[in-house]
């Protein structure tokens, strides 16, 4: 008779087993939430100058009852306007808190008073303690295909390698729950419905999902997210070598500045983008725009220039005026950056 107890003990357990995903994903669903981005870039071609417009979307996930959502800092980096659409069709303006590129999250906030309704926000787990090898599930929109479910486990944990502290304190989950374009942004769940990371991207060699896709620990969102951050509003690329000596630039390295978005820092202080579309040594990108050499004293040629720009920042007090070098068009200039600007 006891044989028979346990054996129906684990039918029962199995049968709650089955149920745990579907109800997860009913408790989970309505914080989850598709970010629409317009961004505007201009245009060269031909001798024409023209304003390219782009629309895009990625996910997000409401973390607070009064409309903190936490996407990817990829999918809001540049963007002119961001809304956020709910499951039950509400749609809000929102506007960027702060943003990590490096880390590739972001926390964005609607702008106008919040209706909550039958909403709820999310729960933030500890990615601590969430094992390699357990279930996980990732709900978003991928291809616009909105609030779509998948499921796999925890595949591994990674901190990238780095001769410098740029990456301190940053960690990506690696899973096979199957990611793509659209989902960016949005939350992985562990099987308690707790957020433990934020979808960043996908390895492909076809940019179609392979099996290997990563998302920023909720750790790490977290630590970032309580730290003094601020949005650039601009999207650069570290250029060196041979791109470095096409476009002239007197040192080893410097960040060439792709996008701006005129609501963001970088536009507030004078930097500018590119408009030309170009490819140099295999790697497609949009030059003209200024590139950046020297953030108050620190070279870009620095192996650890990122840390030591966050730690000057930090260091200095509201009113301070903090010096940067730009290459542009040819001249070396220097624009100032005012600590008034939320930094």
């Amino acid at each position: 008779m006891k044989r028979y107890s346990i054996v129906f003990c684990l039918l029962i357990s199995s049968i709650v087993a089955s149920q745990s995903l579907p109800d997860l994903y009913s408790q989970v669903k309505s914080s989850v939430v598709v970010v629409h981005i317009v961004s505007i870039a201009p245009k060269i071609a031909e001798s024409n100058v023209s304003l390219l417009i782009k629309s895009s979307q990625g996910s997000g996930v409401l973390i607070s009852e009064d409309g903190l959502i936490w996407t990817a800092s990829h999918i809001v980096q540049t963007a002119e306007l961001v809304q956020v659409e709910f499951l039950d069709g509400d749609v809000y303006e929102a506007e960027v808190i702060s943003s990590n590129p490096l880390a590739d999250v972001a926390l964005i906030k609607i702008k106008k008073d919040f209706d909550l309704k039958e909403k709820k926000a999310a729960i933030i787990g500890d990615s601590d303690t969430l094992k390699v090898g357990e279930d996980i599930f990732v709900v978003g929109a991928p291809y616009g295909l909105k609030q779509s479910i998948s499921r796999g486990v925890l595949s591994g944990r990674h901190i990238p390698d780095s001769l410098s502290n740029d990456f301190k304190n940053i960690e990506y989950l690696q899973t096979d729950a199957a990611i793509n374009l659209g989902n960016s942004g949005g939350p992985l769940f562990n099987m308690k419905g707790e957020v433990v990371g934020i979808i960043s991207s996908i390895y492909s060699a076809s940019e179609g999902f392979s099996g290997i896709g990563f998302a920023v620990s909720s750790k790490t969102a977290k630590a970032l997210m309580e730290k003094p951050t601020f949005w650039t509003g601009m999207h650069v690329i570290l250029i060196t070598e041979n791109i470095a000596k096409a476009l002239n630039i007197p040192q080893k390295s410097g960040l060439l500045v792709l996008t701006v978005s005129s609501k963001g820092i970088a536009n507030k202080i004078g930097l500018r983008g590119g408009a030309i579309d170009a490819t140099i040594d295999g790697v497609s990108l949009i030059i003209g725009g200024d590139i950046i050499l020297d953030f108050a004293g620190i070279a870009i040629d620095t192996l650890n220039y990122r840390s030591l720009i966050e730690k000057k920042i930090q260091q200095s007090v509201k009113g301070d005026t903090i010096p940067i070098t730009i290459l542009r068009q040819g001249r070396i200039i220097v624009i100032k950056l005012k600590k008034e600007y939320g930094l």
